[in-house]
């Protein structure tokens, strides 16, 4: 079996990676520096030579490029995995979200994915679509909320965290092993993904100090108060804690 991967410069695309050699599945790995975005018959062309039987696109880009991979990987019966986000949901707004939820999004990156989300419905109705919430690392350097965690204690001296707001995030490893099952295993819908299941903000950096075993400083507050966490029972990922 053979994929293609894009966005492996990004946080989730390079776990997806190892998750799938795991699986002896050979990656063919999209380098836009040698194969172009912007080009339909480009884009056609390289998967249909490369002859990939699943395709991941993970990497962020033009929208024009999300419809160039979904009409190929459906015209040559490809199957299409594509990584949405809980931010499709308006940050004014609160949840817990089901598949049922509206995205609503009023800013830039979340409206963007519901366009992406659109298009490869429209373009490849046999595609999978996965939601993911806030990505948990264990390195800095990344777009995660470890680096983030870690950032803010450098910059601030500490870390605000609200134990009135409940995310919905995952370990990376967990996250990678999902996005490969529903991609071998899942039927064509839109699936979210999420591990916390219980736990605020507050809970979760407080866990993540005691693993780690860093000097963050938290303190705790109460003026933020949303619930973001996205519940769907067809999803079996391991639970944060």
């Amino acid at each position: 079996m053979k994929a293609i991967i894009t966005g492996m410069n990004g946080t989730v695309a390079p776990f997806v990676y190892d998750e799938l050699k795991k699986q002896n599945i050979d990656v063919v790995i999209w380098n836009r520096e040698e194969v172009g975005i912007d080009s339909e018959k480009v884009v056609f062309n390289f998967i249909k030579e490369t002859q990939p039987d699943l395709f991941f696109h993970i990497a962020t880009g033009p929208v024009e490029w999300v419809e160039y991979i979904a009409k190929a990987t459906n015209a040559l019966g490809v199957k299409l995995l594509f990584t949405s986000t809980v931010m499709v949901f308006s940050e004014k707004g609160t949840g817990p979200y089901d598949i049922q939820s509206v995205p609503n999004s009023e800013e830039d990156y979340g409206r963007y994915k519901i366009e992406c989300e659109n298009i490869v419905r429209e373009y490849n109705p046999n595609a999978v679509i996965t939601r993911l919430g806030w990505q948990i690392g264990s390195k800095t350097g990344s777009n995660d909320m470890f680096s983030f965690l870690v950032k803010e204690q450098e910059e601030n001296g500490f870390i605000e965290a609200s134990s009135r707001w409940y995310p919905s995030c995952s370990f990376l490893e967990e996250t990678a092993k999902t996005i490969v099952n529903v991609a071998l295993e899942y039927k064509p819908d839109t699936y979210l993904v999420n591990s916390n299941k219980n736990y605020s903000f507050y809970d979760i950096v407080s866990h993540l100090k005691e693993k780690h075993r860093t000097d963050w400083e938290i303190h705790e507050i109460t003026s933020f108060v949303r619930d973001d966490r996205m519940y769907d029972e067809r999803i079996k990922i391991k639970e944060l804690f």
